[in-house]
């Protein structure tokens, strides 16, 4: 009698928690919605505890404070603490505290990282990306790696093929920029979490360019296999863009100084090709082997907006492009049901008592000091567990509705010389 009754409180319980799940959505509009909001209350939520301290604290005393150090991954270096006590800034032993959600000294699969265990991790994106790439490898290549990826991409990485090559500071006029920007056109893999998990990082300048032709082409590796690799495709999927599109284009973003005015051409090009990217994507990510036993597993996308600039006051109207790329982004993510990471905003936020301040808590530059790349990494890794808690923002799956999206395009390869794009003004 005891047992049944146990048995029947457990499938109470259940049976609530399958109707809250149920009824969760409503609360926020969708699964998406709710998704994309508890990631990006987390990482704001963070960054304000950062900034929570006057100005008498320095770094270490931000970055070590209770909840950040117990909620913050991918950053092993928590649980040092403050140097010379390591503790946190109230007192708390900061080893014990990161130990406790078993960020350190714990299995994979005992972890918060378990969700990335055995998965394939592919990461599109410009220079801030790769931060987020190598914080993502921190966990088991350390914080040497972390701080020093830049150098090692660059050293260790294949260059891109299927594209124009750009050289270092070079002038590019027929597609709207100049600069050093060609030095990172790179792709890598590394070893990732527990056997067959992969960390890939490729480099994504613009939204859609020869180099994407090919990706998500017939003949691209999204659709006939990455080598050796056989039908698997990635696992999780991010893609951001935006930055660079708006730092070529505005005469006061870095290397743009030769231009008269906006390159207004440059940015509504860009802006269509948002769609385009996210249309390409989805076709190529839905296609399935042509062998019908060979069934290839499903991959998450999750698209991310851009952060600013940092350069404060000189670069509003750089900045004010960049809002408006990342509202463009959200809306065409949303269009093609990708869930969207908010990374603008939570950087934004971590920002706020920084920008035009006298006395600033975080320096400002485009690539934010720590613990800025983490708290979007752990975002990310939140928002990751959420679509795969409620199977969203995915490749398609046997049984799933028909959905049309905005754009169909078919497409194919180039010659592998980019296509001219823009003239600066």
């Amino acid at each position: 009698l005891m047992l049944l009754v146990v048995m029947a409180l457990v499938c109470a319980a259940v049976g609530i928690n399958q109707v809250a799940a149920n009824e969760e959505p409503n609360k926020y509009g969708s699964h998406v919605s709710r998704c994309e909001f508890e990631a990006l209350k987390l990482g704001t939520e963070l960054s304000d505890i950062y900034n929570a301290p006057d100005l008498s604290h320095d770094w270490f005393q931000r970055v070590y404070q209770n909840e950040i150090v117990e909620k913050l991954g991918f950053a092993p270096w928590m649980a040092n603490g403050i140097p010379g006590s390591g503790n946190t800034l109230t007192g708390q032993n900061a080893r014990d505290l990161h130990t406790k959600n078993h960020w350190v000294g714990s299995s994979t699969d005992s972890s918060p990282y378990t969700i990335l265990n055995h998965k394939w991790i592919y990461m599109f994106g410009d220079s801030t990306t790769r931060q987020m790439w190598a914080s993502y490898a921190a966990p088991f290549k350390g914080n040497n790696f972390e701080r020093n990826a830049k150098e090692w991409t660059r050293s260790y990485c294949s260059k891109q093929d299927h594209r124009k090559r750009h050289g270092d500071h070079g002038h590019f006029d027929d597609e709207g920029w100049r600069g050093p920007c060609g030095k990172n056109e790179v792709t890598c893999h590394i070893s990732g979490y527990g056997d067959r998990g992969l960390l890939s990082y490729d480099w994504k300048h613009f939204p859609f360019e020869d180099y994407d032709e090919f990706m998500w082409s017939d003949q691209g590796p999204w659709i006939a296999g990455f080598s050796g690799e056989g039908v698997r495709r990635p696992d999780l999927l991010t893609i951001q863009m935006g930055l660079h599109s708006c730092w070529h284009a505005v005469p006061e973003g870095m290397y743009s100084q030769h231009l008269n005015g906006t390159n207004q051409q440059m940015i509504d090009t860009h802006i269509n090709d948002v769609t385009k990217l996210f249309s390409a994507v989805r076709r190529a990510i839905d296609t399935q082997p042509k062998d019908p036993a060979a069934q290839r597993n499903a991959t998450t996308v999750v698209i991310l907006t851009s952060g600013v600039t940092g350069l404060g006051e000189a670069g509003l109207k750089t900045d004010a492009c960049i809002q408006k790329m990342n509202r463009v982004v959200s809306r065409a993510a949303h269009e093609h049901n990708f869930v969207v990471l908010d990374r603008g905003e939570i950087e934004r936020r971590f920002l706020h008592k920084s920008l035009f301040a006298q006395d600033v808590t975080v320096p400002l530059e485009m690539h934010l000091i720590q613990p800025a790349q983490n708290i979007i990494a752990t975002s990310l890794l939140d928002i990751y567990r959420c679509a795969l808690r409620f199977d969203i923002s995915r490749s398609k799956k046997a049984g799933d509705p028909a959905v049309t999206y905005p754009l169909k395009i078919d497409v194919k390869p180039i010659d592998g010389h980019a296509r001219p794009l823009h003239m600066p003004p």
